[in-house]
């Protein structure tokens, strides 16, 4: 896939529906873990640059099997680390995660449809997923790719590409 690809024909119909078509592919990159491949990550923004105050996809594209609860945990594991959220909050956002994130198998697909201000929309390849409406959630999980630290800096400069760069989430 190249940069400036429409994501028409990549990205199921309930999302483009909602989302649109108008994509354009910033970067790509793999996320690895010791010597473990995770996930292909693909960020797909609306203009030519990543802009954090606008709205962005973030496509991963498993390739190995990992259950709902580690995606999960993880997460939560990276929102305290980048963000430090109140118990609570981090309570609200991984019950809310547990609702909508599945287990994952090899080519299985989480899509994160970040739309800053109101929150994300997750699909899989084939169907919305659920969301979580709350602007700070979003922020906060987009920045475990795209803050300046980000446990894996390689994948945040891939995924914005060699475009423009912009102030990116969080800083």
């Amino acid at each position: 896939m190249s940069l400036n690809t429409s994501i028409s024909d990549v990205f199921p119909q309930k999302m483009i529906e909602a989302a649109g078509a108008d994509w354009n592919l910033s970067g790509e990159g793999v996320f690895s873990w010791s010597v473990f491949k995770l996930y292909r990550a693909r960020l797909f923004v609306s203009g030519q640059c990543f802009d954090a105050k606008q709205p962005f996809v973030l496509d991963l594209s498993y390739l190995r099997t990992l259950s709902a609860q580690q995606i999960v945990s993880t997460s939560m594991d990276e929102l305290k680390r980048l963000r430090d959220p109140s118990a609570q909050a981090l309570i609200a956002w991984s019950q809310a995660l547990m609702n909508i994130v599945p287990d994952v198998t090899l080519g299985d697909r989480l899509i994160g449809w970040f739309r800053p201000g109101t929150g994300v929309q997750f699909y899989s390849s084939t169907q919305s997923l659920g969301s979580v409406n709350d602007p700070v959630f979003s922020e906060a999980f987009a920045a475990i790719w795209l803050d300046v630290q980000t446990r894996s800096p390689g994948l945040r400069l891939a995924l914005l590409g060699n475009t423009c760069v912009t102030p990116s989430v969080g800083s």
